[in-house]
């Protein structure tokens, strides 16, 4: 599809009060959209082919947005890249935003630079999208998604990371995420992570904590945390031990195929996925 697209969502959060998506056209013809409708965020779906043809290298004009100042949230996502000449710059002027997603176009070692108070980055590809060593360059880097991540998470350790989702990664080994110390909410999806599942509990403010796929993780048993609410889990390879989370609110075990002896369940679900989802 070639064609212009724009849709304009009004959402629950009182920090991000309107976003706009478009599409590459359709962000072309309307982003004066994003001022007119008092817009705190605007999203952009790239494509790399369209209609079967390869499209032109991404080189967004933002001259339409007056009110920089006032966006606290970007989304560059889809197949693309920016032009050899684009100047990365321009997003400078946007110095007050807190959230960006990244799909196909990277802002690599530049990434701290052009947004010095990000607290929620969703890397949708990181192969795409790596960065370098962070040190002390995302001061306020509270929650982080990634896909496909490999490497090492001492990238982040400066970071005062609160909220994790990593999917689809190749760590190896679970003492990596033990780096954050302050981790609050932990999801950890179709990754390829093994090791004691029980140094978790060395996490003093973990309140949400979900497993899916088949990891290669061992001592379940021994999972225990006086701080956890949350807690969603497939593959639970043991009786659930509901005495290990005194605090616990809202769970479900091994809900991913129907009559699974493990299988367990308590409190709200609803409330369940609302936690999740706020990474």
């Amino acid at each position: 599809m070639t064609g212009p697209y724009v849709f304009i969502e009004e959402a629950r959060s009182l920090a991000i009060r309107k976003t706009a998506y478009f599409n590459k056209a359709g962000f072309m013809a309307y982003s004066h959209l994003i001022d007119e409708h008092g817009c705190t965020g605007f999203s952009i779906e790239v494509e790399d082919v369209a209609e079967n043809e390869l499209q032109d290298y991404f080189s967004p004009d933002f001259s339409n947005i007056r009110k920089k100042g006032d966006i606290v949230e970007i989304g560059i996502v889809g197949s693309g890249a920016f032009s050899e000449d684009f100047d990365l710059d321009v997003f400078k002027n946007f110095r007050n935003v807190k959230k960006i997603t990244t799909h196909g176009l990277s802002f690599r070692s530049r990434l701290p630079e052009l947004f010095p108070k990000l607290e929620t980055w969703l890397n949708l590809d990181w192969k795409t999208n790596k960065v370098e060593y962070l040190g002390n360059r995302c001061p306020d880097l509270k929650n982080l998604a990634l896909h496909g991540f490999s490497g090492s998470l001492a990238l982040f350790e400066n970071s005062p990371i609160r909220k994790f989702f990593l999917i689809s990664s190749t760590i190896k080994d679970i003492d990596d995420i033990l780096r954050f110390k302050d981790l609050e909410v932990l999801q950890l999806v179709s990754s390829r992570i093994t090791g004691d599942v029980s140094r978790l509990s060395e996490l003093p403010k973990l309140r949400s904590l979900r497993f899916e796929g088949k990891d290669k993780l061992e001592g379940w048993d021994k999972l225990a945390s006086r701080s956890l609410e949350n807690f969603e889990a497939s593959h639970y390879p043991c009786k659930f031990p509901r005495e290990n989370f005194p605090k616990l609110e809202n769970y479900v075990i091994n809900a991913y195929r129907a009559r699974d002896p493990f299988f367990e369940e308590g409190g709200d679900r609803d409330a369940l996925c609302d936690q999740f989802a706020a990474v």
